[in-house]
């Protein structure tokens, strides 16, 4: 076989293989390979949904809607 048809059939095998692996990637069997962002799940995107049915704290959302996003139930003090 000629050395040029070699070097085309190995390009094609090669460029093959690299899509299949693009695929799997993308279909969510490899996390983070694509070069994406990968991002954590958010927390809250108001107070509302900091709410722990106490009603003796304050429920806040801080940075709300974003990965950074997180929940704090302070407690109400009283003043008597």
């Amino acid at each position: 076989m000629d050395h040029k048809i070699k070097s085309v059939l190995k390009i094609v095998l090669l460029l093959a293989i690299i899509a299949s692996l693009g695929l799997f990637a993308s279909k969510g069997g490899i996390t983070g390979v694509t070069g994406g962002a990968v991002t954590g799940d958010i927390a809250c995107y108001a107070d509302q949904d900091c709410d722990d049915k106490m009603p003796n704290t304050e429920d806040i959302c801080k940075n709300p809607g974003t990965e950074y996003s997180l929940c704090v139930n302070r407690p109400i003090e009283s003043w008597e």
